[in-house]
């Protein structure tokens, strides 16, 4: 095998893996519950400012490909400050869906990482500051990867609608998000990795750091269902007391 087919493999590889992580995951393909939906936004704001504020610009000052760095920038850009697009960055279509679902703004500012969330964000932060700067970047790619490809999955829309009896422009976050994620993630997106991995110790490196990541992935999401499954159980405490006391 020759070292374009070699890199090659690997892309592939990193695709197959990370969407068979992608379906041991219970957020993506149990029930969408109100306290799942909820928490998964307040902890998904957090993430996002993470992610374009500390995690990409960390992995990407070791970048030597000027085409990945210019569009990781313009990715950023868009998250941040503003999607010429919309005439807002995406900060705000997130946090005008949290107000579509019954988040208030006080609960949005306020929102704290769950503990397995910030164990998820610290294992991010350290690939991305010390690891190879490829599995820096597909640790902030590969959910978005998970989200566009993996199909009926709890990202999608319609998902929302059903959970939330939403209709079709308040879930335009998510209608919107997974073109962006398909343009942000995937074996094509990744094509630059073909310049760079030329030995088996750069593809080990690049591995062993994407397993990592998708061990942070699956407690983020562990956490979100843990602290949505206590919200659910507490409004049905509550509820059963009210018709109770009736």
């Amino acid at each position: 095998m020759n070292d374009d087919d070699h890199a090659r493999t690997l892309i592939d590889e990193i695709g197959e893996y990370t969407l068979r992580v992608g379906r041991e995951i219970g957020w993506f393909c149990e029930p969408l519950t109100a306290g799942r939906g909820r928490e998964y936004l307040l902890q998904h704001t957090l993430r996002n400012r993470l992610l374009s504020a500390v995690l990409r610009p960390a992995w990407m000052s070791r970048c030597p490909d000027v085409e990945v760095v210019r569009k990781t920038i313009g990715q950023i850009r868009q998250e941040l400050v503003m999607d010429d697009q919309l005439g807002v960055g995406h900060t705000a279509i997130l946090r005008q869906m949290g107000r579509n679902i019954g988040l208030t703004d006080a609960e949005l500012d306020k929102a704290k990482p769950h503990p397995l969330v910030d164990a998820a964000f610290n294992i991010w932060e350290n690939i991305c500051r010390s690891r190879h700067w490829i599995a820096g970047w597909l640790t902030t790619s590969a959910d978005e990867f998970i989200l566009s490809t993996m199909p009926e999955n709890n990202f999608r829309p319609e998902k929302w609608q059903q959970a939330f009896d939403l209709d079709e422009e308040k879930v335009f976050f998510f209608r919107y998000h997974l073109k962006a994620d398909q343009d942000h993630a995937g074996q094509s997106v990744w094509l630059p990795i073909l310049r760079h991995v030329s030995n088996q110790t750069d593809r080990e490196e690049v591995f062993t750091g994407l397993a990592s990541a998708l061990v942070g992935e699956k407690l983020f999401y562990q956490g979100i269902c843990e602290a949505g499954d206590a919200w659910d159980a507490r409004r049905g405490a509550k509820a059963s007391a009210t018709h109770d006391a009736r």
